[in-house]
């Protein structure tokens, strides 16, 4: 769920909802040009500081460097100076012209390309009038008022553009790109749009790979977009071009908008008749359709984490687009991954590991786990009686009358103090061994910490002190040791003190004690976190129709099967062979095996005279086979020495791993539905015992609603909810299916699931 303000959850409350906004671009792109432009060539002079490639991948513009120019440094703070070093200038200021006026050409890597349009941000010292050159003449385009200027003049057979600037807005300026983009975007707004949707599914239990789908209808204003039309949008468009859709909310009704994070996707189809133009589009995993290979039988194992950036590797992403749960980092899986697409194999590995497979908005793949995590509570100092690891569980607190200000109580809350330490109780809370001064101020500032299994949300935090509360402390949370917030409580006393707040994917806590009660210690009872949603579908406000609700059948039993791999006890025999062609040009080979398999090697098959075979790896010819890479399911070959085109047989030598299956069962009602559960990663007893249990919280909450609302751009697939029902309670829900309409106002409808309560 998306972040928004308490104004516009307030405002989206109300019996009337104010004005919807959305704002869709689809970037009509020539992907060879973009992919292959360069300036970095003889015929440019550019100043030092200059970062040439940088405005093709579209990075965002640092600090400006200011320079002699007219009318360009400012002195307000917003540049800097430029190092006396060149080779210390590290800002981004794009591609900057040693020369006032200078000129900037930019080749491709190919030639012939058509381009339908560009954009570039020229900056603030943009040019007024100015030349383009390419392979098919040269235009002049006079009159610009806009740094971020763009053209839908469509360029044919062109290897090079050069912009030469005619006049610039500050006079004799030098010629700056900051963003250089080969097309033009084109952007919908309410009075294009007449139909939008989005369907996004995630499974809480990673039993399906996750999908989005979009659907956007818009106006066909002027024939823009008919195929007849030469010079359409439509003859310009790639599959797999981004789309961008935002949505925005005028919270007060005055014009205050607030935009959500944009939801990107890619194109998929498109068609258009005169009326109407309508767009497909889809999610990254409907997009990567390779084959892991990779898998490997690992006795010592390897960490999930370690197995999860092979995957996203081997699939040809880069590193911000995946993030995988810190907490992986901690799993050990052995069993190899058997050969499936990528996304099945990330699939398998976040059922394993107890987490949810899904892509946010910005189409990042996430890996995450989806339980709630074991907790432990540490500190930097406490009193003798002080336990501080019992402060995140429950139950009634003995509690030490102690000499420090206003704590005591005679009314029996309270115990002495026992003479000798091992009659101490052990099921006391928090108790900071330093006591403050009058100022309520320590020399030492007493800390919880409180580190978690594992990533976890939470809406709300409750702190139980005891008799004297502490009037500030600072509440920081941590992912991976990146700090994520800081909260500063002040001028509390509340003994029950009610945090309403939310933490999100924190793994680590800490609670610092910054002032006392004057003249006190700290005590603290205990810790709890609240709800992990503050969202209330309520019926009489949010739901346009009654919840239909079905109930499946109870789980009877969960069984989980485990794969265990073990080693052959029979001596390594063939397990591949296959005739090929080779030459000097195609001298490798990629094999794939039927089976798991390791101790492989490769050699050739040779015959003797008397009919005798024999095995080798090298030919009476001197061409040679070695393999280079390998995995227990494929080996690569590559052929040495090779000469002249020929005929070999090979083969492949190796020993199978042998596997065995045992089951893991669990009984949990007397009648009911008895479910197998199979995922080959799973092998040892740990490994199924808490899958085991992951999966039957999921399914002892058999009970799922069809939820029409009136949408909520903030929602995603995977939140949670409250749902009220009919007669006023509330149940705990989490939304595996959302689709939201927009036509000039939201729409919504939910697939949910209701949590189990534990």
């Amino acid at each position: 769920m998306q972040k928004v303000s308490r104004a516009y959850k307030e405002s989206m409350k109300r019996p009337l909802r104010n004005r919807a906004y959305i704002h869709i671009s689809i970037g009509v792109i020539n992907q060879d040009a973009q992919k292959t432009a360069c300036a970095d060539v003889p015929e440019n002079a550019f100043t030092s500081y200059s970062s040439l490639s940088k405005p093709f991948n579209i990075y965002e513009i640092d600090s400006i460097y200011a320079t002699a120019e007219q009318d360009f440094a400012r002195t307000d703070g917003s540049m800097v100076f430029l190092p006396r070093n060149s080779g210390d200038a590290v800002m981004n200021n794009g591609i900057v012209t040693e020369r006032l006026l200078g000129s900037i050409e930019i080749r491709f890597g190919m030639a012939d390309l058509n381009i339908r349009g560009l954009t570039i941000d020229f900056g603030e010292a943009y040019p007024t009038a100015f030349t383009i050159e390419s392979d098919s003449g040269i235009r002049e385009y006079t009159g610009n008022t806009l740094s971020l200027w763009s053209t839908e003049d469509v360029f044919t057979g062109v290897s090079f553009f050069r912009i030469t600037p005619l006049s610039m807005v500050n006079g004799q300026g030098r010629l700056r790109i900051y963003k250089f983009l080969c097309g033009v975007g084109n952007v919908f707004t309410n009075k294009d749009v007449k139909s939008y949707s989005f369907k996004d599914y995630v499974s809480p239990i990673s039993d399906r790979i996750p999908s989005q789908d979009m659907s956007l209808t818009v106006y066909n204003y002027s024939l823009r977009y008919n195929i007849d039309n030469p010079k359409s949008a439509i003859h310009f468009m790639e599959l797999g071009q981004e789309i961008r859709v935002s949505f925005g909310y005028d919270v007060t009704g005055n014009g205050d908008i607030e935009w959500l994070e944009s939801n990107e996707v890619y194109l998929k189809t498109w068609d258009a008749d005169d009326k109407q133009a309508k767009f497909m589009a889809t999610d990254t995993f409907d997009n990567r359709k390779g084959t892991y290979y990779k898998g490997r039988y690992r006795k010592e194992g390897i960490t999930a984490y370690d197995l999860a950036l092979d995957i996203l590797e081997d699939m040809g992403l880069e590193e911000n687009e995946y993030a995988v749960d810190p907490y992986l980092k901690g799993v050990l899986l052995y069993n190899p991954v058997p050969v499936v697409s990528h996304v099945e194999a990330l699939q398998m590995l976040a059922n394993a590991c107890r987490c949810v497979l899904f892509q946010n908005r910005s189409r990042k793949i996430q890996i995450k786990s989806s339980f709630t995590p074991d907790m432990t509570a540490s500190t930097n100092q406490q009193a003798i009686h002080s336990h501080v690891e019992n402060v995140l569980g429950n139950g009634v607190r003995t509690s030490y009358a102690a000499a420090f200000r206003d704590f005591a109580k005679t009314d029996g809350s309270m115990i002495f103090l026992p003479r000798n330490r091992e009659d101490f109780f052990d099921d006391t809370g928090y108790v900071s061994a330093a006591v403050c001064d009058e100022n309520g101020e320590f020399e030492e500032n007493p800390i919880v910490e409180i580190i978690l299994e594992s990533a976890y949300n939470s809406y709300g935090m409750g702190l139980s002190f005891r008799s004297v509360p502490p009037e500030e402390f600072i509440i920081r949370t941590y992912n991976d040791e990146r700090l994520l917030n800081v909260l500063e409580v002040t001028g509390n006393e509340e003994t029950e003190c009610i945090l309403n707040q939310s933490f999100e994917d924190f793994d680590r806590m800490e609670i610092e004690f910054t002032k006392g009660y004057p003249n006190s210690r700290i005590a603290l009872d205990r810790i709890g976190f609240g709800d992990v949603t503050d969202y209330i579908l309520e019926y009489d406000m949010d739901l346009t129709a009654t919840p239909k609700g079905r109930k499946q059948e109870q789980l009877k039993s969960l069984s989980v099967i485990r794969t265990i791999y073990s080693e052959s006890t029979k001596e390594a025999g063939q397990i591949y062979s296959e005739e090929m062609r080779i030459s000097p040009e195609k001298y490798e080979r990629v094999v794939y095996f039927n089976k798991a398999s390791y101790e492989i090697s490769a050699a050739f098959v040779m015959e003797r005279e008397g009919g005798e075979t024999v095995y080798g790896d090298t030919l009476p010819n001197g061409t040679r086979v070695r393999i280079t890479e390998s995995s227990d399911f494929y080996a690569k070959l590559c052929f040495d020495y090779v000469t002249a085109e020929q005929t070999i047989q090979v083969v492949i030598n190796g020993k199978e791993y042998q596997t065995n299956e045992s089951r893991y069962a669990v009984q949990h009602n007397t009648i009911g539905e008895e479910k197998v559960w199979k995922n080959e990663l799973i092998g040892t007893v740990r490994q199924a015992e808490e899958l085991e249990q992951w999966l039957a919280e999921y399914y002892q909450a058999p009970i799922e609603y069809e939820v029409s609302y009136r949408g909520d751009p903030r929602v995603d697939a995977n939140d949670l909810f409250f749902l009220e029902l009919r007669n006023r309670e509330q149940a705990m829900i989490r939304c595996y299916q959302n689709e939201l309409k927009y036509n000039g106002a939201w729409s919504g409808k939910m697939k949910v699931r209701k949590v189990m309560e534990t």
